[in-house]
């Protein structure tokens, strides 16, 4: 197609090229280009806990991988249903208990949660965590309905489809064996990536982790759904004994940082650490330590020292980073020398104060102009170099201005760096605008630097914490006091780094998980709340997947899907909720505690100061919602995207809730408006306000009467409408 485009373009008939460019335009909007996969019978999922009614489309619970569907054709009042094979076939007559109803993907479904445990051991106000037991793509469907643009960061440690059958689509497990499995994985993915773009912040990030399985499908995956994000790739050594498995042994996998383009940092640096201890450590800083140390750096020398200018003028400016004091005064504008402005960077006045090498005459080099947008506030670009001698003079061309390193007493001074350099500094966005100086009527500019005990991550992390056996493996066998319930656990401080590097400054964050598995995402998020006392939260979806040998042995037994004695063997009920439990409270399911300690001396029977609620997913009849007969199913939902903080107060009449210390509220009569705005008038905690009435026009009116800050949502329209319009289409 690329090579047709260049051909058309050769075409001197202007009419046949605009007819040809057209015809190929058209073909483009019809014609998918880069990765391609097929499209697949729409995903579908059997649904425990659902209503079998007529119509419905069904399984067997006996028949796991759903090879024979059904369509219900009657169902009776003393639970008997007739079905009927898809494709046709003879109807016969089945027992409700005995079938599960089956959904395709982007038909609409109405879910909920439903608690089922929680753990308090942190402030009354402290935010909740919350683990949900049930199919992710409905988990992100309702998260979707519950906070579209409020997530920090998403980590995710998908099914790496490495055809051992670690993953199910459409109830059946994909292996070696099927033609179809990388496009099965990509039609997998790509539906969940689209939801979850949805969920992030604009300035959140989405992390994702994969192995050389789907490693370069993944990429191209991720530039399709996340075309205007930044994507880093980071190799992650995580074994590093190796697996061998053919010509070379495996030690690592890919890290995925899909950030977004905001023009500055949003990756947060990391602290020094002892891995830190030879970086930089080269030659020319041995050399700069020295000199510094001996306060020796007269141009003059250098020149005698045979050091061509650039060598020159790089070694200077080394020195005088090396010289520089956090706690100097400026002599002429009483301001301290570093300003502080992010949490891990400082801002340093760009022109040169001392009396060594900061004149003019005696680095002319850097005497500049330097170019800024005074209306956006903003370095634009440098102005031709000068000479020695050569005249200069401050003009204004629109907005933009030279500022020339002049101090208040008119001297000459130079900037800290040369053209070449500082250019690139530009360019990385380094040089910022700081304050305006009355009395030079100018502008003072700063670089933006990293303070001295951060670094900036690399893009190979190779670190004994990130060791998945000894600090995955060992950790959750420790942790749930047995061996083998849940396989190849990724190294809890390897994901606490990962989550680090975007919410390390965000104290409140919130966390997404949707590939939970054991629980790792929430014990890192423990890890790093405690390290600094932060009230990030996680949120975590994981299903109750049961081991494909179990699940035949329990079938031979006669139990299915659904029966108590089958659940209790599943990811969920076996590793997630268990292991979640004793992070927090460090005590076993066993009631023992748990032995041994985190790597920073912290031991597990210690737990965490955190707040944690269960849930699993059910599906509501949209019927008896729009009737309002379902507020307290919907009820725990609300109250999680309020923040969950603070008990679930209890619905006592009729009119409102407006319970007090808590952040949200809800009108359930219209006519009593008034007497709501009363209740909750001076509620500064106040953050959600739900509105029943079936009156679009009234709920607007009454929006407006409500606080502008507040989140303010009609129930039950806007729960509805956000799982109808998830139509297949739409996928």
């Amino acid at each position: 197609m690329a090579r047709i485009d260049d051909l058309i373009t050769q075409i001197a008939d202007k009419q046949l090229r605009q007819r040809l460019e057209a015809a190929l335009s058209d073909m483009k909007r019809r014609q998918r280009f880069g990765l391609v996969f097929e499209e697949h019978i729409p995903e579908t999922t059997s649904l425990i806990r659902f209503p079998v009614h007529a119509g419905a489309t069904v399984q067997r619970r006996s028949d796991p991988d759903g090879k024979q569907l059904f369509q219900v054709k009657s169902v009776t009042s003393k639970g008997k249903v007739t079905i009927e094979p898809e494709g046709g076939g003879p109807q016969e007559a089945a027992p409700v208990s005995d079938l599960m109803v089956v959904k395709r993907f982007g038909d609409p479904i109405f879910p909920a949660l439903t608690s089922v445990g929680s753990v308090h051991r942190g402030p009354r106000d402290k935010p909740h965590h919350a683990v949900i037991n049930g199919e992710n793509f409905h988990a992100l469907q309702l998260l979707v309905y519950l906070y579209e643009g409020q997530v920090d960061c998403i980590y995710i440690d998908p099914p790496y489809n490495t055809g051992a059958r670690d993953w199910k689509y459409n109830n059946r497990y994909v292996d070696n064996n099927d033609a179809w499995r990388h496009s099965k994985w990509l039609s997998f993915m790509e539906k969940r990536l689209k939801l979850a773009k949805r969920l992030l912040r604009p300035d959140g990030v989405l992390i994702v982790t994969i192995d050389e399985h789907e490693v370069h499908h993944l990429g191209m995956l991720l530039e399709r759904v996340f075309p205007e994000y930044l994507r880093y790739t980071i190799t992650a050594v995580i074994n590093p004994k190796g697996t061998f498995k053919g010509n070379f042994g495996r030690v690592d996998e890919q890290i995925f940082f899909i950030v977004p383009n905001l023009g500055h940092d949003v990756i947060a640096p990391r602290p020094v650490g002892a891995s830190d201890e030879h970086d930089g450590d080269t030659a020319t800083d041995r050399l700069i330590r020295k000199l510094v140390k001996l306060g020796g750096h007269d141009v003059a020398a250098l020149e005698d020292a045979g050091l061509d200018p650039d060598e020159q003028t790089r070694l200077v400016e080394a020195i005088e980073a090396e010289e520089d004091d956090p706690t100097a005064m400026d002599p002429e504008d009483g301001e301290a020398g570093p300003v502080d402005t992010l949490a891990d960077y400082e801002d340093w006045f760009l022109r040169r104060r001392g009396q060594e090498s900061s004149y003019r005459y005696q680095r002319h080099n850097s005497f500049f102009a330097i170019l800024v947008d005074v209306v956006e506030k903003r370095v634009v670009g440098i102005g031709p170099a000068l000479g020695k001698t050569d005249p200069y003079k401050v003009v204004k061309k629109g907005n933009v201005l030279t500022v020339y390193p002049v101090d208040n007493e008119g001297h000459e001074r130079v900037w800290r760096y040369s053209r070449e350099t500082m250019q690139r500094y530009i360019d990385a966005g380094e040089i910022v605008v700081g304050t305006f100086n009355k009395k030079t009527k100018n502008w003072t500019l700063n670089h933006r630097k990293l303070k001295k005990d951060v670094r900036r991550h690399k893009t190979v992390w190779w670190e004994k914490r990130h060791d998945a056996g000894v600090h995955g493996t060992n950790v959750v066998n420790n942790l749930l006091g047995k061996r083998g319930l849940f396989p190849f656990p990724k190294s809890v401080y390897a994901v606490q780094d990962t989550l680090a590097a975007v919410v390390r400054n965000r104290p409140n964050a919130l966390i997404l998980d949707f590939f939970a598995g054991s629980g790792t995402t929430f014990h890192a998020t423990c890890l790093l709340n405690a390290e600094d006392g932060g009230s990030r939260r996680s949120i975590l979806v994981t299903n109750n997947e049961v081991e494909d040998k179990t699940v035949r042995q329990l079938h031979k037994e006669g139990i299915y899907r659904g029966d108590p004695e089958f659940e209790k063997h599943g990811i969920f009920a076996q590793a997630t909720r268990p292991r979640c439990e004793a992070v927090v409270t460090g005590v076993r399911a066993d009631k023992t505690k748990v032995g041994r300690a985190h790597i920073d001396g912290r031991p597990f029977s210690r737990g965490f100061e955190e707040n944690l609620e269960f849930f699993r997913i059910d599906y509501l009849d949209p019927d008896d919602v729009d009737l309002g007969g379902q507020f307290d199913a919907i009820f725990p939902s609300l109250w999680l995207s309020a923040g969950g903080v603070g008990k679930r107060a209890k619905v006592t009449g009729p009119d409102m809730l407006t319970p007090p210390g808590v952040p949200y509220a809800v009108l359930f009569r219209e006519e009593k408006f008034r007497k709501f705005l009363k209740a909750i008038a001076g509620r500064d905690e106040l953050t959600h306000v739900w509105i029943v009435t079936d009156s679009e026009d009234a709920f607007a009116e009454m929006r407006s009467a409500l606080p502008s800050r507040l989140i303010t949502s009609m129930l039950y329209r806007d729960y509805l409408r956000n799982f109808r319009i998830n139509t297949r289409q739409n996928l």
